[in-house]
């Protein structure tokens, strides 16, 4: 009755291999690293989630010194229509691509 599931022998001893491979990962997998669902801890290994959070460590999100609108005009972060100088040209007063006239950062209409 060992051959009930209808496989034969070589792979039967093929799946009992993996298992026995597997069975070190599975505590390694099990390792909580900041945050993340259980899933994302099961289908990356523990080296490519420890580098991914160093990474974000390394670079975390920069934070504008203020949300003065005026004060970030004077520091030459936003121009006078509220677009971003550097980086992705995005407004910051409307917080979309376009200004309140609905021109994009190059005074262009913006098609929808």
């Amino acid at each position: 009755m060992a051959n009930t599931h209808g496989l034969t022998s070589r792979i039967v001893k093929k799946q009992a291999a993996a298992r026995r491979l597997s069975k070190g990962k599975k505590a390694a997998s099990a390792v909580y690293i900041g945050n993340e669902n259980k899933q994302i801890r099961e289908n990356t290994s523990y080296k490519r989630r420890r580098h991914y959070i160093e990474n974000k460590q390394s670079f975390p999100k920069k934070k504008l010194p203020t949300k003065e609108i005026k004060s970030l005009v004077d520091m030459g972060i936003i121009d006078d229509r509220g677009f971003f100088l550097k980086g992705k040209k995005k407004n910051f007063i409307t917080k979309s691509m376009v200004d309140q006239k609905g021109l994009d950062f190059y005074g262009m209409p913006r098609g929808s």
